[in-house]
């Protein structure tokens, strides 16, 4: 904090643009600037994105009305720390070509919504790891290509009009109880089949026929 001196009774005798370093920041959003020896009152212009901070160098301007307003921040006090840009209000960036964000160590969104529209869509991810309390998707036709799936859940339901499975060579189902059911019929056939168990094995039909 400065001891330069706030007197609003005193005439603006600033040129139409100087410099100054932000002294005070107000519970308002205005500004007290230390400029010649005084702290002058003034508010951030629209145009100034980038959020001023204490001991900033700050450029001033003087309306044709002697206010005085906060046009950009020259020079930050502490470059260090992370920078914010902020307005009152909505804001939305737009660009008739491409827009790119780039961050060399992280870009992080943070938002109550979010959302994304786009026609067509690419995401390249080396590693990705994903959480969330709850996921709905829908889509008209999915694939899925890789090299190894590994899928662990405490309840798998899953219906479908229609379902194709093929195992190239050797499928391993493990589970305390298996149950089949068909509505029609239900075929098992292979060049050799094996049905083996340790205490019982029942066939049960009003019609059964051997070889």
């Amino acid at each position: 904090m400065t001891n330069a001196l706030l007197s609003p009774t005193l005439p603006l005798n600033l040129p139409l643009q100087t410099s100054g370093r932000v002294a005070d920041i107000l519970s308002d959003g205005s500004l007290i600037v230390e400029s010649a020896g005084r702290g002058w009152h003034c508010r951030r212009a629209a145009s100034c994105l980038l959020t001023p901070e204490s001991g900033d160098v700050v450029l001033l301007a003087r309306s044709d009305d002697d206010k005085l307003w906060l046009l950009a921040v020259l020079e930050r006090a502490q470059p260090e720390l992370t920078a914010q840009l902020s307005v009152n209000g909505d804001l939305a960036i737009s660009a008739r070509g491409g827009l790119t964000l780039s961050g060399e160590r992280q870009l992080a969104l943070d938002s109550q919504t979010l959302r994304v529209t786009a026609d067509d869509g690419e995401c390249a991810i080396r590693h990705l790891a994903f959480q969330s309390d709850e996921v709905s998707a829908r889509v008209r036709i999915g694939r899925w290509l890789g090299d190894r799936c590994e899928s662990v859940w405490h309840t798998l339901t899953q219906i479908s009009q229609l379902s194709f499975r093929q195992v190239k060579q050797t499928e391993h189902v493990r589970a305390g109880q298996l149950d089949y059911q068909a509505e029609d019929y239900a075929r098992l056939h292979a060049r050799s089949t094996l049905i083996t168990a340790d205490t019982i094995t029942k066939i049960d039909s009003e019609q059964i026929h051997v070889g």
